[in-house]
């Protein structure tokens, strides 16, 4: 009788630690977001190929909406009922320029990554990060052309070099076990151990 509440008072634990568990079953994937970016310079080898790579985490979006528009109040602007920018945060970084590899240390300001969107479709990227040497600068022309220049500094001020395109780089979800679901394993293995120690207790010498 006591064995078979044991029993059932194990199952129940470990019931209910498992339904906390179904609460958040959906893996945590990874957030990690890499993209490939490039351009020319012209030197006196002629047009130079120069890229880098950077990466964030997606969970430090912020969203603003730049223009919404309400029903009843005129015709909506450039035929956009929704324009909206998401930014993020870029915590990695790296870049080859003028025989030297640059990364976030090199940075004078924090380094963001945006992109625009009209109508839920992406219509523009931008990236904004500064150094002693160069500004990598978002620009835009109403919501027909946005991108990102690239400006060298010189003693006589930004030189505009070239527009630069970026490359999402595919990356597979790394899935991680919810804490609770560790948890609810901890707890099956418990009651499997003390099921054990108490049948052998029970056992004649």
């Amino acid at each position: 009788m006591s064995a078979n509440l044991f029993t059932r008072s194990t199952l129940a634990i470990t019931g209910a630690v498992f339904s906390l568990g179904a609460v958040a079953i959906n893996p945590a994937n990874a957030a990690r977001i890499t993209y490939d970016f490039s351009m020319e310079t012209y030197g006196p080898d002629g047009y130079t190929p120069l890229t880098g790579r950077f990466s964030y985490d997606d969970a430090t979006e912020s969203k603003h909406i730049l223009y919404e528009y309400i029903e009843g109040e005129g015709e909506p602007q450039w035929g956009v009922f929704l324009y909206e920018s998401k930014g993020y945060k870029v915590d990695v970084i790296e870049f080859s320029f003028l025989d030297k590899v640059y990364t976030q240390a090199d940075a004078i300001s924090p380094i963001s990554f945006w992109m625009d969107y009209a109508n839920n479709e992406k219509i523009g990227t931008g990236l904004y990060w500064e150094t002693e040497d160069f500004v990598f600068r978002g620009w835009g022309y109403r919501m027909e052309a946005i991108g990102t220049a690239f400006y060298r500094k010189t003693s006589d001020g930004l030189i505009f070099e070239q527009t630069v395109n970026f490359f999402p780089v595919p990356e597979e979800p790394t899935s991680v076990p919810e804490p609770s679901i560790l948890a609810a394993f901890s707890v099956v293995g418990l009651a499997g151990l003390l099921r054990k120690k108490r049948i052998k207790a029970q056992l004649p010498d």
